[in-house]
């Protein structure tokens, strides 16, 4: 008796068992490679970014989109080699003199702790009170790892060369074969339900692009005012600070206010100080700059520029950064609250699914004008003879 062949079929409960066990194994993997992880996904976001700018070229010249990234990855490079002629030397200078001067600044706080536990801060003396000898120990032990850090940073220079490589190579791939993977991707789901997960893509897309291209923006602008600012009043190390600054701008909330404290911390201990000040009110004045650039920020650069596709609570971005910090490092708090507002618009989609509310329109393709053949007027008949 011979027994015809049947495929496998997969009850509801099985499917969602294998994926939820592929989910784990997806993320388990991917925290464990750690570090080796990192040049795929800043190709990624590379990509993502430059995706645009080659589609379109692509498509209005008819030219390989091959040719179009190594134009891309040309004038890049031109411009960070003119960078790094024009502003590099005095980056490398202001680093320098800030990492001898950290050790000797620290040295004048531990002396001044370990004799009267008070500290004079631009002419303000705080008294700290007793200070346990185990936080004494731990600040000189700072000190002195802070100049021991530096060869090591030459023993992983090859090791950031070669992912430095492999992020140039994953990016060229992604640039050039991303459409066509997303496409692929699209084509995996039944076509019934094809539109309506466009759509949904559609939105999430418009989400990561209003924050992440906008995001990018923001540190070159803010990094350049910063600047501009601080060299004005004399600021030492102004370069590293603004462009401190301008990194700074990819943690939300915190990271503004961040670089503001390092700001106010280099004036409260500079030597030299504008319009006859004392440090303390140099310190504050800083703080009072960074303050109004924020706002200045909030309210006509970030419209402008990232736009309002990211809507949240100021607690919930809270605690998104906290959680991305926790969970990914400083990656996580550069993508939590775009992830965040990822994970809103699929909870939507979902609740909209567990309540039966209606779905909002799919987009659909432009509709393209059909313009029929004009019809033949009939002949009338000849007349009997």
């Amino acid at each position: 008796m011979s027994i015809a062949p049947s495929p496998i079929r997969l009850s509801l409960w099985g499917k969602v068992i294998i994926s939820a066990i592929l989910v784990v194994l997806g993320i388990w993997l991917f925290r464990s490679i750690g570090p080796a992880a990192s040049p795929f996904v800043g190709a990624a976001i590379t990509a993502y970014v430059f995706s645009p700018l080659i589609r379109w070229l692509a498509q209005r010249t008819r030219v390989s989109r091959a040719v179009w990234i190594l134009a891309l990855y040309f004038l890049v490079g031109v411009c960070v080699y003119v960078l790094l002629q024009v502003v590099g030397p005095k980056f490398t200078r202001q680093v320098h003199e800030l990492q001898t001067q950290l050790p000797h600044i620290l040295r004048a706080v531990q002396e001044q702790l370990a004799t009267n536990q008070v500290v004079v801060l631009g002419g303000i003396t705080v008294d700290l009170g007793p200070i346990e000898r185990p936080a004494l120990d731990l600040l000189s032990e700072f000190g002195r790892t802070v100049p021991e850090m530096v060869p090591h940073l030459f023993a992983t220079a090859i090791e950031s060369v070669v992912l430095f490589l492999t992020y140039l190579l994953v990016t060229f791939y992604f640039l050039l074969e991303g459409d066509t993977v997303i496409e692929r991707g699209y084509r995996l789901i039944p076509e019934l339900y094809r539109g309506e997960i466009r759509n949904l893509g559609h939105q999430i897309d418009q989400v990561l692009s209003g924050y992440i291209r906008g995001t990018l923006m923001l540190i070159p602008i803010m990094a350049v005012l910063t600047y501009i600012v601080l060299s004005i009043l004399g600021v030492r190390y102004a370069l590293v600070l603004g462009i401190a600054t301008g990194v700074l701008e990819i943690i939300p909330l915190v990271g503004p206010w961040s670089a503001a404290l390092i700001a106010m911390s280099v004036a409260l201990f500079q030597a030299t100080t504008p319009f006859g000040w004392n440090n303390a009110v140099f310190a504050g004045v800083i703080g009072v700059i960074y303050f109004v650039l924020r706002m200045s920020e909030d309210n006509f650069i970030i419209p402008y520029v990232v736009g309002h596709a990211v809507h949240l609570h100021p607690v919930l971005v809270l605690f998104a950064i906290l959680a991305g910090g926790a969970l990914g490092g400083p990656f996580g708090l550069f993508i939590s609250i775009p992830t965040v507002a990822v994970v809103r618009i699929v909870l939507r989609y979902i609740y909209r699914k567990l309540v039966d509310a209606p779905e909002p329109p799919v987009d659909a393709p432009p509709a393209v004008a059909v313009v029929a053949p004009p019809v033949p007027k009939e002949t009338p008949p000849a007349p009997a003879a």
